[in-house]
């Protein structure tokens, strides 16, 4: 560098350049203003010159954050000091470094993977040089680092964090271990592996490898084309597990599970093993080898009753499958044995031992009396168990739980013990009724449940006594026997029966029963015990006769009569028999009442009697009983009849022939007495045929009128008929417009009518009446079960009716009125019927006969508490039959229905014998045993007693060759009033026979059926 020198320069110009100036230099340039010589104060100003830039710039050394660059210095410059700079390619903005002296400098803190642009400059008093020196260099990228492989079975997710720096592309290769092939490559951009969360991960997914194999992984990064360092990776793929795993434990083996497994296929996945293992870790982990063919692993030594986790792997280089999981629970042990620490007659404490092992509960079963069984959970290992029955044995089982519903429930083994409860009083007799009842004696039933025992039973008890009395009596009767008679009863007097079992404990509850014992007829005296002849004159005869004729067995003998007869032949068994004035028409006198017996009071004051028949005149035409004269020189006979009731009687047999003593009136009187008979003769015979011509011209009042035949002599019986006779004894009967029909069917008018029907009568039961006057009797009417003691809820208008095979084996009822028909099949259920037959339409010439009671379809219909379903049904031309199912609570019955649909009102079935092809339907379908079978019409008595009737004939023809339908009807109307109430439907009976005797019951008929009555009800 030059000396310094002051050099002056003079111009006359407003600028001047200085020239040949040292690169580098500092000048300091004065500019003066001069004026004749003169100069003014200098205006100073220092430059420097640029200087020259250094030479030779070079890169020395690179790291992955630092460049070392080396220059050397200027010639012919001047210079203070080096300045050097930096940016990024991409960023325009210069980092400039604190200025240096030496020829080299180091610039830190780079980015990896960034490509800087360097700048050294020469510096001197602050003034650069206009051509620094320039070098570009890239840093190498960052290699990744922390690789994390996330692996299933086939593929591969490489996640590692971002390396510091620009990265532009991943490079991934792969393949498999030991393969010295090429590799996979997956090239990938920066954008295409941004991760997400803080710090940034990189996520690569390598797919499609196979399972159970190691893989080798190189990764590296790559910007401006320069590659970071590779980063290698090993990793297997997880192993597949495509096994079915079964649990296998059992109660006898409570600490064994066994695992049985199909193998997995070895060409889907590699793998070494297979691993078991469970929740427990004391227990031993298993392993078996992929080959073994032995596929069954069994673990000992395990907790009863204990819930295990069951994990099973295949493993390949120990990497494992997903695991395949299942959940069994081991069962629990049982208990050893059962005890008993107290028993009474309901009670049972129970006792056992704790197993071993887990559990939750203890689960007490026994079977309770009706056959359930009853479960009981405990925690404890004691339970008490009420309400047991009385001298039982029971099962106890007990049962060990481990595990809830939710939660895989195991059960033991169960333990058993049997304990019987103590005796204690006898339930109450569940039968208790008569099958017997006479007026004297009454013959019981009953039935103790084996369920109401309750021990061994002593003996049944039988208190008894008259009601409202304080006195009774009792009668014992041995374990084994089931029925048993107290005699020695008063006839019509009401008592009250209580029955008890009994055992050494006690007596159980009371059965009740009250009865009303009946009067019937006086028994039959011996043929020996007769009236006898005290003395007689012409037109008398006193007789003599005892009181000890009639016992009293059947009831007190409250009256007396007499009846004579001329003609003993002649039935004189009628409760109404002619009268002396009756008789004086017959030249020979049939039986005849002397006097009326509630007129008659004998034995007051004696054991004998002594009567004298034919001491009244009897003069005019009065009515009544009159003891008008005998005939003289006549023969008679005399019986005596006695009554316990109005209805009930006995005779004796007739006495020995008594015969009053001749008259001696004048002989002109023997031509007299003829001619008077036989006036009286052709007035009887005019009398005969005005009656027959009134017979043909019968009319609606004639059952309310006065009857031609008087109410005294009403028969209660008829000869039955020779059925091979009977074709003739029906022509007889026919003739002349059905006249003898008429005239016997008159006969039954006013059987059964005088029998009292008190409970049809109260207040709250006549609105379940459909007719006014047809009324059940209360003697043999069906009483249904009362429901709370509520007034007239056992009242339903039935009775029963004998037929063949029972005395009660009809239920005949009135057609069901809509507010009776819950009641009907309470009948129905309470009377265990399995049949009804239905007579009559539910309308008929636009009334209603019956109620539809039962289900128009196959929906469930409820009738109070009782359900009716229709089953089915079948048509025919004249009838249907349906099937119904009745429940009650959990008791369900089939009960049969068939409906006649063809009976005519007021009429009866055309041809008849439909009604006996009908009958013997039902008979095919429903046996004798199956009693007692309901049937009902509309009043319930028309046309059910005609069914009755013909159901009844047709079972004694094979076991009789006579019928008596006389003697039907009438021991019908005494348990139902107006059986077969018309002299059609009585008609209709013979017709029905003589078309069965004649073979023709499948033709129609063959004449038409005269009604001598008007009047249909049913």
């Amino acid at each position: 560098v030059p000396a310094a020198e002051s050099v002056t320069t003079v111009t006359v110009d407003s600028h001047l350049v200085l020239e040949e100036l040292y690169p580098g230099a500092g000048y300091e340039v004065k500019v003066f203003a001069i004026s004749h010589g003169l100069r003014s104060e200098p205006h100073a100003y220092f430059q420097a010159v640029y200087p020259h830039p250094p030479r030779k710039l070079s890169i020395e050394k690179v790291t992955s954050t630092s460049v070392l660059v080396r220059w050397e210095p200027p010639l012919d410059s001047l210079f203070s000091e080096y300045s050097i700079r930096y940016r990024t390619e991409d960023d325009p903005t210069w980092v400039k470094l604190p200025p240096v002296k030496e020829t080299e400098a180091e610039v830190a803190d780079m980015t990896p993977g960034e490509k800087y642009l360097i700048q050294v400059n020469t510096v001197s008093f602050g003034v650069e040089s206009t051509r620094p020196q320039e070098v570009n260099q890239t840093i190498r990228p960052n290699p990744v680092s922390n690789i994390a492989p996330l692996v299933d079975s086939t593929n591969v997710t490489l996640e590692w964090p971002r390396p510091e720096g620009r990265v532009e592309r991943y490079i991934v290769q792969w393949r498999e271990e030991g393969n010295e092939g090429a590799p996979h490559t997956k090239n990938m951009t920066e954008s295409n592996v941004a991760g997400s969360g803080t710090p940034q991960l990189v996520k690569v997914l390598i797919e499609d490898l196979t399972p159970g194999i190691k893989y080798q992984f190189f990764i590296h990064t790559v910007s401006y084309k320069l590659d970071s360092d590779v980063t290698n990776l090993a990793a297997r793929t997880m192993p597949l597990i495509q096994s079915d795993i079964t649990v296998v434990s059992s109660q006898q083996e409570t600490d064994t599970l066994t695992l049985r497994y199909t193998p997995t296929p070895q060409i889907s996945s590699r793998f070494d093993l297979y691993r078991f293992m469970l929740s427990d870790a004391s227990v031993p982990v298993r392993e078996k080898t992929a080959n073994d063919t032995d596929t069954k692993v069994t673990f000992n030594d395990l907790i009863p009753g204990r819930l295990y986790n069951i994990t099973v792997w295949t493993v390949s280089d120990g990497v494992t499958s997903q695991p395949l999981q299942r959940q069994d629970r081991m069962y629990p042990e049982p208990i050893t044995s059962i005890n008993a620490t107290h028993i009474s007659d309901t009670e049972v404490t129970l006792t056992w031992d704790t197993p071993r092992g887990e559990y939750n509960a203890f689960e007490v079963q026994y079977l309770n009396t009706d056959g359930l069984l009853i479960q009981n959970l405990t925690l404890r290992d004691s339970i008490t168990i009420s309400d047991l029955k009385p001298h039982r044995n029971y099962t106890f089982t007990v049962v060990v739980r481990s595990g809830t519903e939710s939660s895989v429930l195991r059960r033991s083994l169960p333990v058993s013990a049997i304990f019987t409860t103590r005796e204690s009083v006898p339930g109450k007799v569940e039968i208790f009724s008569p099958g017997d009842i006479q007026p004297s004696f009454i013959t019981f039933k009953w039935s103790l449940p084996s369920n109401e025992q309750n021990g061994v039973i002593q003996n049944f008890t039988i208190t008894y006594g008259l009601e409202n009395s304080l006195y009774t009596q009792v009668q014992v009767f041995r374990p084994d026997e089931f029925q048993g008679t107290i005699k020695k009863l008063i006839p019509g007097k009401t008592y009250r029966f209580e029955i008890q079992a009994e055992t050494k404990i006690g007596f159980g509850p009371k059965t009740t029963w009250k009865q009303k014992m009946p009067i019937l007829a006086p028994p039959k005296p011996s043929s020996q015990v007769v009236p006898t002849e005290v003395y007689k004159t012409t037109t008398t005869i006193q007789i003599r006769y005892r009181k000890n004729y009639f016992t009293e067995e059947n009831g007190a003998v409250e009256m007396y009569t007499v009846i004579v007869a001329e003609d003993d032949s002649k039935n004189a068994s009628g409760l109404e028999m002619p009268s002396w004035r009756d008789v004086q028409a017959y030249s020979i006198w049939p039986p005849y009442q002397v006097m009326d017996p509630y007129q008659y009071h004998p034995f007051k004051n004696s054991s004998v009697e002594d009567f004298t028949i034919g001491v009244e005149k009897c003069e005019g035409t009065g009515s009544g009983y009159c003891n008008g004269p005998l005939k003289a020189g006549t023969t008679y006979k005399v019986k005596v009849r006695a009554f316990t009731a109005g209805d009930k009687f006995t005779d004796t047999y007739y006495s020995f022939p008594i015969q009053t003593d001749a008259d001696n009136t004048p002989i002109f009187l023997g031509v007299l007495i003829p001619c008077a008979i036989l006036l009286m003769v052709i007035l009887v015979i005019f009398l005969v045929r005005r009656r027959r011509n009134n017979g043909r011209r019968a009319t609606d009042h004639r059952g309310n009128d006065s009857l031609s035949i008087p109410d005294s002599i009403i028969e209660t019986s008829r000869a039955p008929i020779a059925l091979d006779k009977f074709a003739e004894h029906y022509r007889i009967m026919s003739a002349d417009s059905d006249f003898l029909f008429s005239e016997e069917f008159e006969l039954l008018k006013h059987v059964g009518r005088d029998q009292p029907c008190t409970a049809a009568e109260l207040p709250c039961n006549r609105p379940k009446n459909r007719f006014t006057n047809i009324l059940p009797y209360d003697h043999s009417r069906f009483r249904l079960q009362p429901v709370d003691d509520e007034e007239g809820s056992d009242y339903i208008n039935a009775n029963y009716v004998p037929g063949h095979n029972s005395p009660r084996e009809f239920l005949v009822t009135q057609g069901p009125l809509h507010s009776t028909r819950d009641d009907f099949w309470r009948m129905c259920w309470e009377s265990n019927s399995r049949a009804i037959i239905m007579l009559t339409n539910c309308i008929e010439k636009g009334r209603e006969k019956c109620d539809h009671y039962w289900p128009y379809d196959t929906l469930p219909v409820y009738y109070g508490d009782i359900c009716v379903t229709l089953l089915n049904e079948s048509h025919y031309p004249h009838w249907s039959i349906s099937e119904f199912m009745m429940c009650q609570g959990d008791t369900q019955r089939v009960i049969r229905h068939f409906h006649f649909t063809t009976w005519p009102d007021f009429g009866v079935p055309s041809p008849p014998q439909t009604l006996v092809r009908f009958v013997r339907a039902f008979r095919e379908r429903v046996g004798p045993e199956q009693r007692p079978i309901v049937v009902h019409c509309s009043a319930g008595v028309g046309r059910s007693g005609t069914f009755i009737t013909l159901d009844r004939i047709l079972q004694q023809l094979n076991l009789s060759d006579t019928v008596d339908i006389f003697g039907i009807v009438w021991a019908m109307r005494k348990e139902r009033s107006w059986m077969v109430q018309t002299e059609q439907q009585y008609i209709c009976i013979h017709q029905c026979l003589l078309a069965v005797l004649e073979g023709n019951e499948n033709q129609g008929p063959q004449r038409e059926i005269h009604d001598n009555q008007g009047f249909e009800g049913s």
